[in-house]
């Protein structure tokens, strides 16, 4: 009967042998087409703010009809729900500029 020394180190060695046959995984993630947000009021503080968990395509994702309360909801969503980095005097700045570059006030202000 084996002693137990020696069971542990067979099991050993067939663990270490398994993990030294297992090839390590290789995920490859789709390249960004967007580095930044659009061009909009604030965009570096946006970009600082929101490229810390979202791709810069996916504002664009967004219905273009939202208001600016949808906007601000949806950024206070993300600091309160979420844990987003975002400071309370930098929620209206950042819905001012996700209204008027993706939301319902870009038609307005692309008016002449």
């Amino acid at each position: 009967m084996p002693t137990p020394c020696r069971c542990l180190i067979a099991v050993a060695g067939l663990a270490a042998a398994v993990l030294a046959a297992a090839a390590p995984l290789k995920i490859d993630l789709p390249k960004e087409s967007a580095p930044s947000y659009k061009p909009g009021p604030n965009l570096p503080l946006v970009n600082a703010r929101c490229l810390v968990c979202h791709s810069a395509d996916y504002a664009a994702m967004q219905p273009p009809n939202w208001p600016r309360k949808t906007w601000e909801a949806e950024v206070v969503k993300m600091k309160k729900v979420y844990g987003a980095p975002i400071a309370d005097d930098e929620i209206a700045t950042l819905a001012d500029y996700f209204a008027k570059t993706y939301g319902n006030e870009t038609a307005a202000t692309a008016k002449p």
